[in-house]
């Protein structure tokens, strides 16, 4: 049952009927940028990543020999994750590459659809059939996002991750394990790991204690099920950055990244990278305890998400679902509204995430895929492919990510402190 002091999802009919439209739309899309039925670029014809997931966890179940020597597919594509990512990825070794596929892509839909749900519940809405309705309608909204759109095409793992980070991190602080399923995520993949940081400035130690255990854990059940290749990841491979991709690609969206991108630089200055990182990461681990100390966890939590991804040396475009969240706070902050003008900052800041992380796409029809025989043209994916004269508006695009990373922190800046006086007028 709900709590007594969750809110009603907004019983005005043409609410509803928005979200409704926004669906429609949002599948039209998907028909109109890249028909479903286009080869390798329909939505459902690629999910490359899962397949070398896949192929990661055949290596693990035959001893492990040689899962960190090379490419696994099309002669580019690595293992880049943990050994214990490679245990969890062995009963995709019993499936066929079509089966799992569609096993691949249902869940993710799932799993988007269960974080959506979850920062509902965060933002206090109660748990009616209006918002399961809300909900799905934002599920298909998600899709024509980038972040979204290239996960479910790639068969990547994000938003099984967000989902273990956004469950847990939305208990009650004391909740039994609280803080295991973290040290999960960081065991599979390691940016996660930057959530312990948020639990040390938020001063919860149990939680960071269990999420240390729980990560040290997942390193001993590597080595007990592939000894030689944990310890050729843990001694040298997992600090290679390049295994994820070049850093000076416009695919970077990073702050290393767009440093890159903005200096042309083939190996961007660590120094540089640092010198900026360094003070973002505190800026949003800052941000993310006020946000916690006033009890807003939905932003605290996607604050922390969208930080990790920016200070990452390495981020593609897949990695920021962290959008998804941020978009259902804004939308939740506008329902949640009484008076039209503080509705409609939050709602135009949403119409601007959507349009900056839109399915923008390019087409170029002499283009070959890389390791692709009989696909002879390309669809490039996002605002930070198109190609842009306007110096200042390809600066805007080629880091787009980071620009609302830090759009983010100054409104969240101004949200906190406007919340804290309203208090104190109170």
């Amino acid at each position: 049952m709900a709590d007594e002091n969750s809110r009603r999802f907004p019983r005005q009919w043409w609410v509803l009927a928005l979200f409704a439209v926004s669906a429609g739309v949002a599948v039209w899309q998907q028909f109109v940028r890249i028909p479903f039925s286009t080869p390798m670029y329909g939505l459902f014809h690629n999910q490359i990543d899962a397949e070398v997931y896949r192929k990661g966890g055949q290596i693990v179940a035959r001893g492990g020999e040689g899962l960190y020597d090379g490419a696994l597919l099309n002669d580019i594509l690595p293992f880049t994750y943990t050994p214990f990512a490679g245990v969890l990825f062995v009963p995709l070794s019993w499936m066929s590459t079509d089966v799992m596929r569609w096993v691949w892509t249902g869940a993710v839909l799932l799993a988007l659809l269960a974080c959506i749900m979850i920062a509902f519940r965060l933002l206090g809405f109660a748990r009616d059939w209006r918002l399961w309705f809300a909900g799905i309608c934002l599920t298909l909204v998600a899709t024509v996002l980038e972040p979204v759109r290239t996960t479910i095409w790639f068969g990547q793992i994000n938003v099984f991750l967000m989902l273990l980070l956004l469950w847990d991190l939305g208990r009650p602080r004391g909740a039994r394990f609280k803080g295991f399923s973290i040290g999960i995520a960081a065991g599979i993949k390691l940016t996660p790991a930057f959530f312990l940081a948020y639990l040390v400035v938020t001063r919860q130690w149990r939680e960071a204690r269990n999420a240390l255990g729980a990560l040290v854990g997942t390193v001993v059940i590597g080595f007990l099920v592939i000894p030689h290749e944990s310890w050729k990841y843990w001694s040298g491979t997992f600090l290679d950055a390049n295994r994820v991709g070049e850093p000076n690609q416009v695919g970077n969206q990073s702050i290393n990244g767009l440093i890159a991108f903005l200096t042309r630089a083939e190996k961007p200055s660590t120094v540089i990278w640092l010198a900026v990182a360094v003070p973002a990461a505190l800026a949003g681990l800052a941000i993310a305890a006020w946000a916690h100390r006033r009890g807003e966890t939905l932003l605290a939590i996607t604050v922390v998400g969208l930080t990790a991804c920016a200070v990452s040396p390495f981020s593609w475009g897949h990695h920021w679902v962290w959008i998804v969240p941020l978009l259902v706070l804004l939308l939740g902050r506008a329902l949640q509204a009484k008076a039209w003008v503080d509705r409609a900052l939050p709602l135009l800041a949403a119409v601007g995430l959507v349009a900056a992380t839109f399915i923008w796409v390019t087409y170029f029809p002499h283009l070959q895929p890389t390791g692709v025989d009989d696909v002879h043209d390309t669809y490039a994916i996002g605002i930070f492919l198109r190609p842009m004269e306007n110096p200042l508006l390809k600066a805007l695009a080629g880091g787009v990510y980071v620009w609302i990373f830090a759009a983010t922190l100054v409104g969240a800046t101004w949200h906190l402190r406007r919340a804290a006086r309203a208090d104190r007028a109170a």
